[in-house]
């Protein structure tokens, strides 16, 4: 009996002795991870790593809780926690219902220029002073406030951040071991070098391709109810009958977006001012401005600003256009018709030379 006591005793110890290595080891990975720029010393991808992980929520939605870790460590939240965002999760299994993240949260990452803690206040400072502010010039709620977008509106996805390389004037995407040899001369640390690098050099280049933008802004601008509530413009479409948007749907990269001509140069892309307000890069005065900044027209006459962009022939403030618009279809459906035509007759000719619907006199028929 005591020997049996015995080998209990030490099977317990064995045991705990291993469940105390593996947490040991589970946190010197998490550390390493965290070193090299990982956002992960709480060791939360031990369960979110697996694709499968999800759950049922309280409206019956599946709800995936699957985390790529490739994604996270070279995203734009590599160096952020998890628990930055999700500070209402203390324990495992987590309680239920999780709160919402609230993107305006200090996290533990300290912005260098500031030397204070991170927080995308600055953003919503930003949106707070445009169109899409959910708040009048007095702050109150606007009506039907809940229509305009939140961050998560226009940033559900998957963050695509990528970084690209930028050496002797060579541009591709991927870390270039040339030009982090510049970093690791001032900066100690591969983790921090490699993490700042693609930090850096993924916010040059254009995260969102012209394509992208548009099905974003069509979230809410192409949304019957929406566009009815605040008495807006079918801006999508009459976007999409643009060279701009017909350029877009082909698949061009160098053609202006949305966010392209709705942000001032010199601006954050979140401040969104509205058509009315004399700062608008849209407004009357600055229209020019605006299409002939780098990149897009260069040295454009002040004309170039007058040109309809978004023109509806579909509105009564448009007739004009409308009818040019029919003149030029009816125009160009004649003339191919009549290409079209004259081609099948040469070729009728071709295969019977000899045909003809009057025949010709014989030139010695007696009359």
């Amino acid at each position: 009996m005591m020997g049996r006591r015995k080998t209990l005793k030490l099977l317990v110890a064995a045991l705990a002795l291993l469940l105390s290595g593996l947490v040991a080891a589970g946190t010197a990975v998490a550390y390493q991870h965290n070193q090299r720029g990982g956002a992960d010393p709480e060791n939360c991808l031990m369960c979110h790593k697996f694709p499968g992980l999800a759950r049922v929520d309280e409206n019956q939605e599946l709800r995936l809780l699957f985390i790529n870790e490739q994604i996270l460590r070279h995203g734009p939240h590599a160096r952020a926690q998890c628990g930055d965002c999700h500070s209402d999760i203390d324990r495992v299994p987590h309680g239920l219902p999780v709160e919402d993240v609230n993107c305006l949260k200090e996290c533990h990452v300290i912005e260098p220029s500031t030397g204070n803690r991170f927080t995308h206040q600055r953003v919503q400072d930003f949106m707070n002073m445009g169109i899409h502010s959910r708040y009048d010039a007095e702050g109150n709620l606007k009506e039907h406030y809940e229509d305009l977008p939140l961050c998560i509106d226009c940033h559900w996805d998957e963050p695509i951040y990528e970084p690209v390389s930028l050496y002797k004037g060579t541009r591709y995407e991927g870390l270039d071991e040339r030009a982090l040899e510049r970093c690791v001369s001032c900066h100690e640390g591969a983790g921090f070098t490699e993490s700042f690098y693609s930090h850096v050099t993924s916010r040059l280049d254009r995260t969102r391709t012209a394509q992208q933008v548009q099905e974003m802004c069509s979230n809410c601008h192409d949304d019957p109810g929406i566009i009815e509530r605040h008495g807006l413009k079918k801006a999508v479409y009459s976007y999409k009958e643009t060279f701009h948007g017909k350029w877009t749907s082909y698949g061009g990269i160098r053609q202006p977006d949305c966010a392209d001509c709705h942000s001032s140069p010199g601006e954050s892309v979140h401040l969104i001012r509205a058509q009315q307000d004399r700062q608008s890069s849209i407004h009357p005065d600055n229209r020019q401005a605006t299409c002939s900044q780098v990149g897009c027209h260069e040295g454009a006459g002040k004309y170039v600003g007058e040109i309809g962009v978004h023109i509806d022939t579909h509105l009564p403030e448009y007739i004009v256009e409308r009818y040019v618009f029919y003149f030029f279809t009816v125009l160009l459906a004649g003339t191919l018709i009549s290409l079209f035509v004259l081609m099948i007759l040469e070729q009728i000719r071709g295969i019977f030379p000899d045909a003809a619907l009057i025949k010709e006199r014989e030139k010695y028929h007696d009359k």
